[in-house]
């Protein structure tokens, strides 16, 4: 038996207030959202979990699950770091589980990163015990894959991505500096990786531990006829929590199951058991990006996805570099400075980006968007004006609403005001729907006590026009906002507004991975149709876009993946508008 040691975690919990009769949370969300509400004690809350985690179905009704849990991780994290506060009987309960196991066989991958212990007889015995024929090497066929698995995981994150591999532990679990996985039941979740000892291998890191993992050893009850899938995705997720130990325990919760969740995807994208956990997410935008309740972490596997589109892969890597000294969300602002951006910009970003889904995906912005579920709308406007209409749904930090304005059988120009709390710092987005695949994007100047306004000329040539305030810092009252239909227009009106002259603003974002977005103001001189070309550095065309100028603001997604299969390095792209070139280059990281 390890000797056990108390971690002091100090997690960042976010929870977000679902409503219990309409949430479809259950067991550890519910568990959690019952705790953060003052509905439970601690030591309610603590005995919940440890039912979940080995029996879930001795829970009481209200908390029973119709699926494990993605992993339990953080679970036991959020447990740990309140140890001081529940019973001592119940926290010997759970050393009890924390506890490494003795197993009746192991299994030394030839690769020489893993032991897997496992048992060929009893109540964890491994699935298909006595199939041996690949190999045919005396080991259990579904411990062989296991440890495939696992190998990969490590090839992926460490050998291919450059991430330090977990903290070695010594001689615990039998094997020297050998990672132990166990393959034992805990029928309340996929897997659990269990925080073990502060390690002092990397000097200077105070939050690094050795770590060991279970799994389950037959997935049976888990909803998969192929007994690889789940573990597949559990031995990418599960392993890149040991690997987040390697940086810091205490980078925030959220964050390492947002990572984790992306990792499944990384390594496994054919398998999307992580779209089961998507809704918690999309439904509830307003939440703070940092939010932690057991459900909304896992479908939060968007916002790596978005940095990863848009930046690279790199920078889920520098964000855990940042962690070793700093909370995860500092981390962030240092790893989207770094690629000169920021986060406030980002997450307005990906804000616009998370209602281009599902049906509404233009194949310009997340790569499989076309498979992700539709964002949550606040509210929905049909008839005009609406008139100081206020949030039903507060954002927190990082957090936004999406306000529909559907054009119907109005035409004129729609104006949209918005009034935010003047303490606050916000941003505000639109979306103009041309069809329900094809958009154009620009965004409300708010001034400094953060109201705005924005014209939205000939509304009738949309189907719709959204709305997207971003609260970016605050936690305030909310915001107020109106709306109204212009159908007057004089010649100093349509003018003044206007540009005298064409400017680029340049790509957004830059660097960029696939995807980035050319803007820039254009007189009405330069209505009408033009070309975005991208040349290459030997000044050879590799694509060509075809774009309908408007006078005003334009935004223009460029997807650089329709170039064929080109090489990362600096572009060139051209505007040609009515007879003019505008020009500008980009950096391009695949």
């Amino acid at each position: 038996m390890r000797t056990s040691i108390v971690l002091c975690f100090v997690l960042l919990i976010n929870l977000a207030v679902f409503a219990a009769d309409d949430s479809g949370l259950t067991g550890w969300p519910l568990i959690l959202q019952d705790y953060q509400n003052g509905l439970i004690t601690v030591d309610e809350k603590a005995t919940l979990a440890l039912t979940l985690l080995t029996n879930p179905e001795n829970l009481p009704e209200r908390y029973q699950i119709d699926r494990p849990m993605k992993s339990a991780t953080t679970m036991i994290l959020d447990i740990m770091s309140e140890n001081g506060k529940i019973n001592p009987d119940i926290m010997n309960q759970y050393n009890t589980i924390l506890t490494r196991v003795s197993t009746q066989k192991y299994y030394d991958t030839p690769e020489g990163n893993f032991r897997i212990h496992y048992d060929t007889t009893g109540s964890y015995a491994v699935y298909q015990p006595t199939v041996d024929v690949d190999p045919a090497d005396g080991v259990p066929d579904y411990v062989n894959r296991t440890a495939e698995y696992f190998e990969r995981a490590w090839t992926v994150d460490m050998d291919t991505l450059g991430y330090d591999s977990p903290p070695y532990d010594g001689t615990s679990g039998g094997g020297t500096n050998l990672y132990d996985v166990y393959m034992r039941s805990y029928s309340g979740a996929y897997g659990v990786t269990f925080a073990e000892n502060y390690s002092s291998q990397r000097p200077g890191r105070s939050y690094d531990v050795t770590s060991y993992i279970y799994v389950d050893p037959t997935y049976a009850g888990f909803g998969y006829s192929d007994r690889t899938l789940p573990m597949k995705v559990t031995s990418a997720h599960e392993f890149f929590h040991a690997v987040q130990f390697a940086y810091s325990s205490n980078a925030g919760s959220w964050f390492m199951e947002n990572c984790s969740t992306w990792m499944e995807e990384t390594m496994w994208d054919e398998v999307n058991d992580c779209y089961g956990y998507m809704g918690y997410f999309f439904n509830y935008p307003h939440c703070t990006l940092t939010t932690f309740n057991g459900a909304f972490e896992y479908g939060g596997f968007v916002w790596p996805t978005f940095l990863e589109e848009n930046f690279g892969r790199d920078i889920i890597r520098l964000a855990w570099e940042y962690s070793i000294s700093s909370s995860s969300l500092t981390a962030l602002v240092a790893a989207l400075d770094d690629n000169s951006s920021s986060i406030d910009v980002a997450y307005s970003e990906f804000a616009t980006w998370n209602y281009i889904t599902g049906s509404r995906d233009d194949g310009e912005h997340y790569s499989e968007g076309s498979e992700y579920n539709q964002v949550h709308t606040m509210r929905t406007h049909t008839s005009y004006p609406v008139t100081n209409q206020t949030t039903s749904q507060q954002p927190g930090d990082f957090g936004c609403n999406y306000i529909v304005f559907s054009s119907g059988s109005n035409t004129g120009n729609l104006v949209l005001s918005f009034n935010g709390t003047d303490s606050d710092d916000w941003s505000v987005r639109i979306i103009k729907c041309v069809s329900n695949t094809q958009h154009e994007f620009t965004s409300m100047e708010l001034d400094g006590s953060a109201d705005g306004e924005i014209t939205i000329e000939n509304f009738e040539n949309y189907t719709r026009v959204v709305m997207i305030p971003c609260l970016i810092d605050g936690g305030s009252s909310g915001y107020t906002y109106s709306a109204e239909i212009d159908t007057v227009v004089g010649i100093d009106e349509t003018t003044t507004s206007l540009p005298n002259d064409f400017i680029l603003h340049g790509n957004y974002p830059n660097p960029f991975n696939s995807n980035t977005m050319i803007s820039f103001d254009a007189p009405s001189a330069y209505a009408g149709s033009g070309t975005i070309n991208i040349y290459d550095q030997l000044g050879r065309l590799v694509l060509a876009k075809p774009v309908d100028i408007i006078a005003g603001y334009n935004s223009v997604a460029v997807n650089m993946s329709a170039a064929g299969n080109s090489a990362s390095g600096m572009y060139f792209y051209r505007l040609d508008a009515r007879g003019k070139n505008f020009t500008g280059k980009m950096t391009y990281l695949k």
